[in-house]
Order: C-alpha cells, then structure tokens, then sequence
C-alpha cells in the first residue's frame, strides 16, 4: 500500500482565488521556488533480466503575502518515469491561506486544502525553529522501493480540507496547532481533529498529538502519538517515535499490533557514526490496513562523515526484515553507500546485497540518486 492525497475538487473557489490573488502581488512580494527535485534510478532483477526503473519526485511551490499569506504546491511523484511517463502531470497537492494575528491576537488562522502538516517526523524543527535535523532516515523510497510497500514518513498526515489554528504563545521554543477538517482519507462527510504540540530545546525535542475521527464506526477513530530526542552533547543521541496511527474501540483490542514503533539510538566519534534502527510497522496508517501486521526491520548504519553537510559521506549498513507476509518472511541485505555534495547536487550510491535467501538471480539491487538543493 503506498496511500497519497492528489486533491483536485474540493474547494475550488479557494483555490481559485488564492491563485489569481498570488497573480496579483508584485513581483518582489510573490516566490516561486522548487523544494523538492529528485530522482532516483533503482537497478533490480526481474525475472532474471537486470532492469532499470527510475523515480521522480518535483514540487513547485508559489508563496505570497504576508498578513494573508498564500500558498500553492503541485507535485509531480512516479515510480517509474518511463512506464508511466504518458499517464503523469503536474498535480494539484495542497494550498493554504493564512491570516496572521487576527484582532490582533498572537496566533495565526489558516484554511487549507490538500495534504498538509506530518505528526511525528520530526521535519518541523529544522522547518519551523531552523534546529539541525533529527529526522530518521529509514523511511521514504530508498527502504521501501516496492510499489505495494508502505512509505511510512512519520506517524500521522493532515489530508483534506479545513482550518488550522496555530501559535507559540509568544515563546521561542513552542509550536501548537489544532485542525478541524474533512478527512480526504476517509471519504466526503468524514471529518477529523487533531491537536499537535511541539517542544524545541538545544537538546531535547518533543512532538505529541492526539486526535479522532467522526462520524465513522460506534466510537470513531482515534489516534496518538509522540515524538522524543535528546543529545547528550558527548556524542550520543536517541530519538523514539510512537504512536497508534488509528485505534476503532469498538473493533481493535489494545495490543502491540496497533503501535507505529522507531527507536533510533546514535553515536558518533569524530566523523565517524553508528546508527541503529528499531521500526515496528504498524496494523493502520494514513487511516487505512497496512497489510503488514506484525512486520519488524533492523536497520545498522555504520558511517564516515555527515550526509547534507559533509563534501563526501558513505559506509555500510544492513538490514535485516521480518515480515509476517509474503514468500520471504526473513531478509537480510548488506549494503555499502556513498553520497556526494556537489554545488547545488547531493549524489546518493546505494548497492543492496540480499544475503538471505541467497539467489543469483535477484543478488544485487542498485539505487543512483540525484538531489537538488536551493
């Protein structure tokens, strides 16, 4: 399952007029700028034949305003540009308004459309207190290639249309958000709320949320989860993420099933480090069955340098998955890495070795990334 929000009917009249009105700031008032520029070729055996797939990954971001700030994001996202190259376009994937201070209060209004803020990520400290990034690096394509896979990129994704209210409460170290929304994953007349709440310090971090969804099953939906980081500033660092992405009370006993688990303990020497990753996958994600019950992975990095920071980065890492479906209920690959910085491109090399099940005929999965950063 790979579940994603293309939004294209509801709201049009908002849309509509957050696009002519972005029109109709000045030049220097309106950015357009590309957050996202990726492609990734995979190399793999099918069917004993060595082929190539590659993935894009484009977003076009037009920004404006600022007592009512306006956004716009299209998106473009295939596994397999030259298969599907015909069927794809630029899609319409979110927009917002937002109205900062309203009657002078110190918090901001926002109507949104589209998919929106991610739960438990960690992507909203260097985004929003401009801290260094924390985020895991086990998740998105480069660990779960397969299209009937789950890309799990934190525990829960605003998706639909509704308002946000958000504000620090005049501080420097705290972010709170809460939504009201019809929930694009769930179907018109479905409708969510959530509250998200964040923490920033030099060295701890903290995200939690809580939220439901209503009106569906006897008791509704609900979902929970938290974020914890912490530096020892000695070299060591331990981030954990858990949550239940969604529980129904009136079907699902609480069990270990439900639980979105990452426990990603850190240490470096000097340029050198050692990443270890503990992810449970959960029952649900992104409201719907994940089909991957009881499916674990455990994922050892042993790396020189700093990817995104360091000119030249790499080493070896292996993984190891336990699945509770599928022909192979055990994986173990090996795989050396090596990215470089060049001005304005990030270079990724990855080399899969599956070591068990051995088999010549799918032994080696190669992946060529290319990023662009502005």
């Amino acid at each position: 399952m790979n579940q994603r929000i293309i939004h294209r009917s509801p709201a049009t009249w908002a849309l509509t007029f957050l696009v002519f009105s972005l029109a109709g700031l000045p030049a220097n008032a309106a950015n357009v700028s590309v957050p996202v520029l990726e492609l990734i070729t995979r190399g793999y055996f099918d069917n004993n034949v060595f082929s190539l797939g590659t993935r894009g990954r484009f977003e076009f971001l037009i920004s404006g305003g600022y007592k009512f700030g306006g956004q716009i994001l299209m998106d473009f996202e295939s596994d397999d540009l030259e298969s599907d190259a015909e069927g794809e376009f630029l899609a319409f994937k979110g927009a917002n308004i937002t109205m900062r201070n309203p009657l002078g209060l110190p918090l901001d209004l926002v109507y949104f459309t589209g998919e929106g803020d991610t739960f438990g990520a960690g992507d909203l400290f260097p985004g929003y207190f401009g801290s260094k990034s924390i985020s895991s690096r086990f998740r998105g394509y480069l660990y779960f290639p397969e299209k009937d896979q789950v890309r799990y990129s934190g525990i829960h994704t605003v998706g639909g249309t509704g308002v946000k209210i958000s504000s620090s409460f005049l501080t420097d170290w705290n972010f709170t958000a809460a939504y009201v929304y019809q929930d694009a994953y769930l179907g018109t007349g479905t409708y969510s709320a959530d509250l998200w709440t964040s923490i920033n310090t030099e060295r701890f971090k903290m995200e939690a949320f809580v939220g439901s969804s209503f009106p569906v099953s006897t008791y509704g939906y609900w979902r929970a989860g938290l974020l914890l980081f912490y530096d020892t500033g000695q070299g060591g660092e331990f981030l954990t993420q858990i949550g239940v992405p969604r529980w129904d009370p009136a079907v699902d006993p609480v069990q270990i099933d439900l639980f979105y688990f990452l426990f990603e303990p850190r240490v470096r020497f000097g340029i050198f480090s050692i990443i270890l990753t503990l992810f449970w996958h959960p029952q649900y994600y992104l409201q719907a069955e994940t089909g991957e019950l009881g499916s674990a992975d455990i994922n050892t990095k042993f790396q020189f340098g700093e990817p995104e920071r360091s000119p030249a980065s790499g080493g070896v890492e292996t993984h190891l998955a336990f699945s509770s479906t599928g022909d192979d209920q055990f994986k173990a690959v090996a795989a050396p890495f090596f990215s470089v910085v060049t001005s304005g491109v990030i270079w990724d090399f990855k080399v899969n070795t599956k070591i068990f099940p051995f088999s010549l005929s799918d032994l080696v999965e190669v992946f060529v990334g290319v990023r662009a950063e502005y």
